[in-house]
C-alpha cells in the first residue's frame, strides 16, 4: 500500500469516528431535555416519619401531633391554647348534666374509692375513682350543699358550688374526708372537694370553685371513663356575673 493510500484510509476512519461521536452527543442532549421536562415522581410513599414531618408536608409526624394526649384520668386532654387565647375545648356550659354511668351492676353499689385534682391547660380536673363501675350521676351548680336526709348545710370553700349526686353508690370510708392531694391548693379554680353525704344508697359530693376572672360560674363538663368520673371546670367564668 502506498503512502497516499494509507493517509486516505486514516482520514476516512477519523472522519467516521468524529461523526459517530457527534451523533451520540446530539442524542444525549435530547434525552437530557426530556428528563428535565418530565422528572420522575417524588417517592412520597417511601419517606420516613422524620421526612414527612417537615413544614407543610403531611405525614406520620403531622398526624401524631393532631392526636390529643390522654391524661391519667383516661380521657383525652383538650388541645393546648394558642397564644393568650382560651383553648378550643375549654368548658363553657354551666347547665345541669346527667349520665347513666358505665359498667355499674344494678344489684351492687358502686364504691367511691378516691378523688384526685389537677390542672389541665385552661381548666381544672377533678377525678372520682370507683370500683364496681361508674354510677349514674347528676351534676349541677347549687346555691349551697345540703346533706341528703337531714338537710344540713355543708360549707365548702369557693364562691360557687357544684353538687354531684351519685345514684346507687357509696364512699369507701363514709367517716373520712377525701384528700385530693397537695395539687388542689395550687389549682386556679377548684378550692375544695368534699363528701357531703351518703344516704339510702346515694352519695352526694361537692366541689367548691372560684372563677379566676369574670366573677360568674365557670363552665364545666362531665366525662365517664373506665372506673372514673371526670369533671373539668374552666378557669374563667362562662359569662360576666349579672
Amino acid at each position: 500500500m502506498t503512502r497516499r493510500s494509507t493517509m486516505t484510509a486514516t482520514a476516512l476512519a477519523l472522519g467516521t469516528a468524529l461523526l459517530v461521536a457527534a451523533c451520540g452527543r446530539g442524542g444525549g442532549g435530547e434525552s437530557g431535555t426530556a428528563e428535565s421536562v418530565s422528572p420522575p415522581p417524588e417517592p412520597t410513599a417511601s419517606r420516613s416519619a422524620g421526612e414527612t414531618g417537615g413544614p407543610g408536608a403531611p405525614g406520620a409526624s403531622g398526624a401524631a401531633s393532631a392526636t390529643p394526649s390522654t391524661s391519667s384520668a383516661g380521657v383525652p386532654d383538650a388541645p393546648a391554647a394558642g397564644g393568650d387565647g382560651p383553648a378550643a375545648d375549654t368548658p363553657r356550659d354551666t347547665s345541669r348534666k346527667t349520665g347513666g354511668g358505665r359498667g355499674a351492676d344494678a344489684t351492687e353499689l358502686a364504691v367511691l374509692t378516691g378523688v384526685r385534682v389537677g390542672v389541665h391547660g385552661s381548666y381544672d380536673r377533678v377525678v372520682l375513682d370507683f370500683e364496681r363501675g361508674v354510677p349514674a350521676y347528676t351534676a349541677e351548680y347549687v346555691d349551697a350543699l345540703h346533706q341528703d336526709g337531714s338537710g344540713e348545710e355543708v360549707p365548702v370553700a369557693g364562691e360557687h358550688q357544684i353538687m354531684i349526686i351519685l345514684s346507687r353508690a357509696q364512699p369507701e370510708h363514709p367517716e373520712r374526708k377525701f384528700d385530693p392531694g397537695p395539687r388542689a391548693a395550687a389549682t386556679p379554680t377548684v378550692r375544695e372537694v368534699e363528701l357531703v353525704s351518703y344516704f339510702e344508697g346515694d352519695t352526694r359530693f361537692g366541689i367548691g370553685v372560684d372563677a379566676r376572672r369574670g366573677g360568674g360560674r365557670p363552665g364545666f363538663r362531665v366525662t365517664v371513663a373506665e372506673g372514673r368520673l371526670v369533671v373539668d371546670i374552666a378557669h374563667e367564668a362562662a359569662a360576666p356575673a349579672g
